[in-house]
């Protein structure tokens, strides 16, 4: 990062370097002219992701011409970043292009960046062509802040996914829920990016009411690669026709392979009351019933085939599988056979979003809705909190920070400097003084003054020398991902990798430019990019260099400026570990995982795990979800009038289960084994109760002070340290706020929000069973094969490995879960109607 002294000095040295700018034309005298189309996938973006924009390129040349068109984005130095790609424009065709870049955490509508066009001959720049101003205003984009969620819709029908943006004035986000996900509706197939890190600011991606033969390769390969790297792919189907081709043998979409291969049984006249239960707290029949058709994939304890990997995830009562999912690496791909893009659920406000997306998605918030909030407002004012909620962040730089930066080299280097100048001072003047008055030599106080200058100027340059670094080093925190997957899934062509996302500071000694690169496997496009800390304003470096970077072929090799100072890095690589690094965990083949009823029914976990990694794992953190599933809340029918969910049911998990921790400090030594018998999962340790008082608990009352998070708290050893590297993990499963009161006691509650991380979000793996083990490398090198110069760099830092084991899943306990319940009933909304009525 740049040093204060440079900081004073950037003024100066502007003044003294000549701004690049783009020629001074008119759009009619441009050869090519660049017009921006989309400011990010569906013309919205959010701050400090990294970001496509759609430019639309215009040719008055007379043949066709290869050039390369540039997107120009500082980067925390303030370096400029031409993020730019090889394009052929024929002359009077508009020609689309993507280009993608980080943006900066600053950015705003009126951001301004320049687009230059080039033409490109002998893989080099030659004249330039054409050039705009553009700013995310120029194309109405909408611009979502950091600490809010997005969600992409390929369509136009947003299918009641909107419960999940804020409607309540009370507070900034929705009153159930931590952060507020919006949702960006209308992308268009033809119109979608080819690279997946357009998609990586998104939780999910729904297919709506799109037709799916507009999706070219490229855009294809791209979302292939945005699920394979943790994303989620939704795609509801609709009533008529077979647009995906499902079970058609023939190829008619380029993401076949990962679809189902049967084509799913349609049944027709269904009518929406059977559907209730999947779609809506109510369990009565809706005023206006009505029949539909749905697309089966099976019936629970008749088909227990797996078609391409495809599980049971939501089934009706009478066992009818209308939804199902399959895990592709480290992401997932739910097919839903209910047409939830129907005008006519819509009309009736189906489905409800914390009963059919909470499900899908792994989310746990409930999601009122505006007349609900007002009955229930209205039927008890007291009914609803009025005080405000203790903020907690814990997805921002001070995660990383203390862990990356080096300030006690800064600062010896400072106090060194300070002593330094301080005795020069002094010998140089009194003492000086005195010296030569003693000696009668006052007349040589210049000359001496000289010599005590070029001694001190002396020593203060051998001392830059000696306390400054030689080598290039890396500190890092970096979180690796390992999803066990079974034999019969790993193949030649599709093998078992692992995935880290870092934030790291690498630190180059040298002045002029190096090479950083990924040594990426062939197929994989792995992401090396420049961050800022988005609470701080950047630091910029007086003298601005320009570094480019080919968007079309890698965005993790390529060369920048290097000035004797530190350059901050978050890279997102997937691959297979280097042997010399280390392995991860290993299943004891003689001792496998498994599931086992226990005394009274409650069941335990087994199994022999073994430690193949290059250090001492600390602080395990499991979490064990369980087969069971609970309940979806409903309506409690109290007087006939609104009371919404009872407030025990508000906000609860998806399914079951159980939260273990080993004796504080406790390691686990490479080459020992583990067993997971050892794992005392009790009743006292139910996994929604664990998550509450683990990471929730203590930040009610007076809330919890922040500045805990500096130097004197960063480290390992201290608790919330790992509590907040451990919330990220678990975002959208954490106890979330209290909106309901019980009594006439206000609620204390916590909101938990978060700026950076978002990727590391392992909620969706809470709907169906699995073993999650997190734990921690301490003084790890870098399992990412970073290189610099063509050489490995000396590296350390925290490795956080975060361990999924997927569990069998017990179907039965699917259908169990919208079995009818007597005890509870339907209730009408404000007005007289109820959810589903379409009155």
């Amino acid at each position: 990062m740049a040093s204060w002294w440079m900081i004073l000095l950037a003024p100066l040295a502007a003044l003294a370097v000549p701004a690049t700018t783009v020629r001074a034309q008119a759009a009619g005298e441009m050869d090519v002219v660049p017009e921006l189309d989309q400011f990010g996938v569906g013309n919205a973006y959010r701050p400090g992701d990294t970001t496509g924009i759609r430019l639309i390129l215009t040719s008055a040349l007379d043949e066709p011409t290869p050039c390369w068109v540039q997107w120009e984005v500082p980067n925390a130095e303030g370096d400029v970043a031409e993020y730019g790609r090889q394009v052929t424009v024929n002359p009077g065709q508009p020609k689309p292009v993507w280009l993608y870049a980080p943006l900066p955490p600053q950015t705003t509508s009126q951001t301004i960046w320049t687009v230059r066009v080039f033409e490109w001959r002998d893989e080099r720049r030659r004249r330039e062509l054409g050039g705009a101003k553009i700013s995310p205003g120029l194309s109405a984009a909408t611009r979502h802040e950091l600490e809010m969620g997005m969600i992409a819709v390929v369509g136009r029908a947003r299918m009641r996914l909107e419960d999940y943006t804020n409607t309540w004035n009370r507070r900034s986000n929705p009153p159930g829920a931590h952060e507020e996900t919006r949702i960006i509706s209308g992308v268009e197939p033809q119109e979608m990016p080819d690279r997946w890190e357009a998609f990586k600011p998104f939780e999910a991606v729904v297919w709506s009411n799109a037709l799916p033969q507009q999706l070219g390769v490229d855009a294809a390969n791209a979302l292939r690669e945005y699920v394979r790297r943790g994303g989620h792919l939704v795609i509801v189907l609709p009533e008529a026709g077979n647009p995906w081709g499902l079970g058609s043998r023939i190829a008619q979409i380029w993401l076949d392979d990962l679809l189902v291969q049967e084509a799913p049984r349609k049944d027709e006249g269904v009518m929406l009351s059977q559907l209730m239960p999947v779609l809506s707290k109510s369990r009565e029949p809706p005023l206006r019933d009505f029949e539909v058709s749905i697309r089966v994939f099976g019936e629970i304890g008749r088909d227990d085939d797996r078609d391409n990997f495809y599980e049971p995830l939501i089934a009706l009562p009478d066992g009818r599988v209308v939804a199902v999912q399959r895990l592709v690496d480290f992401g997932r791909i739910t097919l839903v056979g209910m047409d939830l893009a129907s005008q006519r659920l819509a009309s009736m406000r189906l489905p409800q979003g914390d009963v059919l997306w909470n499900r899908v998605l792994g989310r746990r918030a409930d999601t009122p809705q505006p007349d609900e909030l007002a009955a229930m407002d209205g039927r008890d004012p007291s009914r609803l909190t009025r005080g405000s909620a203790n903020e907690l962040v814990i997805g921002d730089s001070r995660i990383f920070e203390p862990h990356i930066n080096r300030p006690g080299q800064a600062e010896t280097g400072l106090l060194a400097a300070l002593l330094l100048f301080a005795a020069y001072l002094f010998l140089a003047g009194p003492l000086g003084f005195v010296l030569l008055k003693q000696r009668g030599l006052v007349r040589h106080s210049w000359l001496a003054f000289a010599g005590t200058a070029a001694v001190f100027t002396a020593v203060a340059w051998g001392g830059v020398r000696l306390l400054r670094q030689h080598d290039t080093v890396l500190r890092h925190v970096t979180f690796l991902d390992h999803v066990v997957r079974p034999p019969e899934q790993v193949s030649a062509d599709d093998p078992h990798y692992q995935r880290a996302v870092s934030w790291g500071s690498l630190y180059l000694p040298s002045y002029g430019t190096v090479r950083v690169a990924i040594d990426s496997d062939p197929m994989q496009r792995d992401l090396l990019l420049t961050w800022a800390a988005p609470e701080r304003l950047s630091e910029r470096f007086p003298n601005v260099d320009r570094y480019m970077i080919d968007v079309g072929r890698s965005l993790a090799d390529y060369e920048i400026p290097a000035r004797a100072t530190a350059t901050q890095l978050y890279a997102d690589w997937m691959g297979a570990l280097d042997p010399e690094w280390g392995g991860t965990l290993r299943v004891d083949p003689d001792d496998p995982v498994r599931v086992r009823p226990g005394p009274g029914g409650t069941p335990s976990l087994s199994g022999t795990l073994l430690n193949e990694l290059p250090g001492d794992l600390l602080y395990i953190r499991a979490f064990w979800v369980g087969n069971t599933r609970l309940r979806p809340r409903e309506y409690l029918l109290e007087d006939k009038e609104l009371a919404w969910v009872p407030p025990n049911r508000s906000g609860e998990m998806l399914n079951t289960g159980h939260m273990w921790a080993p004796v504080a400090g406790d390691p686990w030594y490479p080459g020992t084994e583990l067993s997971l018998s050892s794992f005392r999962f009790t009743g006292q340790t139910s996994l929604q109760n664990n998550i509450y008082q683990s990471y929730i608990e203590g930040e009610e009352g007076d809330g919890f002070d922040l500045r805990g998070m500096g130097r004197s708290g960063s480290g390992l050893k201290y608790p919330r340290t790992r509590d907040f590297i451990e919330m990220l993990s678990n975002f959208h499963q954490l106890t979330p706020p209290r909106y309901i009161r019980q009594g006439n006691k206000e609620p204390e509650t916590v909101v938990v929000s978060r700026k950076l991380g978002r990727e590391l979000d392992l909620s969706p793996w809470f709907n169906r069973p699995c073993l999650i083990l997190i734990g921690y490398l301490e003084r790890s090198a870098i399992p990412v094969p970073l290189r610099v110069d063509d050489q490995t760099p000396d590296s350390e830092g925290i490795t956080v490995l975060r361990w999924i084991y997927p569990l069998p899943l017990d179907d039965k306990q699917i259908v169990g879960e919208t079995a009818p319940d007597r005890g509870r009933g339907w209730l009408p909304a404000p007005g007289g109607r109820r959810p589903g009525s379409g009155r």
